[in-house]
């Protein structure tokens, strides 16, 4: 309740300094368009897992986390600064999202801020920002309305949602789009260890139809006072429009890593097929289905004899009355090779989830 207090008061403070601004701006010249811009979204949903977690925090997920509850996932409120040589962006937040995402991040103030970064043009297409950034790596998005589908994949869920550095965008045409990070880590604000870790991302259309990207990441996951373990990840996606009312896209992840307590490399591996399909103006449906494999636990842990390796399929309907404004409803099934599903009652393979939500950017 501490935090959400401090985030209403904060984020009241961002409106005010904008709209403020804002009106500055216009007194000096109608003509003139204002560099301020304030934007913000809401997600509320609820969800209904058949496992029934005792404590109604579901496993493995940042989104819909809460089981059998009304509640805000992710909302924010975001202000951006831009002009033709510098840019910069304050995104504060709340929700369930960030209480289980962040909850690695040990200054609760952080795990307020959503972005935090500043940047400068050195030349006409190339720009250098610097701060907490949203993730290079992935298909998804941390926001469920940019997305096909409610929920994430879980190589979105185990992938960078944010990333803190420094970053140089080049876009070398109208069709490619190169991103070269260094970084304090994988997805952490305050640093963990002396090393820096390097990314690269590529984003390549060579029609309007067809989305080409290429993304990774290099970096010592070790803490202070220990061997370093490095992790090598790669993130591969393509998405194809066939009209104005069909999309399908896939994603496939690769990571090895040095092992913990060994010398032996581990690895893990994910992959995903989705597609969305216009029912008319104001309806969609959409389907995901997706597998992910990490035998050596390197990203999740499960503690059992085959570590986390799951299937999984999930069916969404939207629901879209207004613009920006979506009603979502989702049916997600899992399927795992051991019982890794923690309920009231047993330990089982499989997860059953309903969710529905509201969402509304703007």
């Amino acid at each position: 309740m501490r935090n959400f207090t401090l985030l209403l008061t904060l984020l009241s403070i961002t409106a005010t300094h904008a709209l403020r601004a804002q009106t500055a701006d216009s007194t000096v010249t109608e003509a003139a368009a204002s560099p301020f811009r304030l934007s913000g979204a809401v997600d509320v949903y609820y969800g209904y897992d058949f496992s029934e977690p005792l404590d109604q925090n579901r496993l493995y997920t940042t989104q819909a986390y809460r089981h059998n509850e009304f509640n805000l996932n992710w909302g924010y409120l975001q202000a951006d600064y831009t002009t033709d040589r510098v840019r910069a962006t304050l995104a504060l937040q709340a929700g369930t999202y960030v209480q289980v995402n962040y909850a690695a991040e040990p200054n609760e103030l952080t795990q307020l801020i959503a972005q935090a970064n500043a940047g400068v043009r050195l030349a006409e297409g190339l720009w250098l920002d610097a701060g907490i950034l949203p993730s290079h790596i992935g298909y998804e998005s941390t926001f469920s309305g940019d997305n096909e589908i409610y929920t994430r994949a879980l190589m979105a869920e185990n992938s960078p949602y944010y990333e803190t550095g420094a970053q140089l965008t080049a876009e070398v045409s109208d069709k490619i789009t190169l991103k070269f990070l260094v970084l304090n880590g994988w997805q952490n604000i305050q640093e963990t260890n002396n090393a820096k870790s390097l990314g690269f991302g590529m984003r390549y259309m060579p029609t309007e139809q067809l989305a080409l990207s290429y993304s990774n990441y290099y970096g010592n996951e070790a803490p202070d006072g220990f061997e370093p373990k490095r992790r090598f990840f790669n993130n591969l996606n393509a998405s194809y429009s066939f009209s104005e009312r069909l999309t399908v896209a896939a994603s496939a992840d690769y990571g090895r890593q040095e092992l913990f307590g060994s010398n032996r490399k581990g690895s893990w591996y994910a992959a995903m097929l989705i597609g969305r399909y216009r029912l008319g103006s104001h309806f969609a449906l959409a389907g995901r289905i997706e597998h992910y494999s990490d035998e050596d636990e390197i990203i999740v842990t499960t503690d059992t004899p085959h570590g986390f390796q799951t299937s999984g399929a999930s069916l969404n309907f939207d629901y879209n009355p207004a613009p920006g404004f979506l009603w979502r409803l989702e049916a997600r099934g899992y399927d795992a090779r051991d019982s890794i599903f923690y309920g009231r009652d047993k330990v089982q393979t499989g997860n059953l989830l309903l969710v529905t939500s509201f969402s509304i950017k703007l």
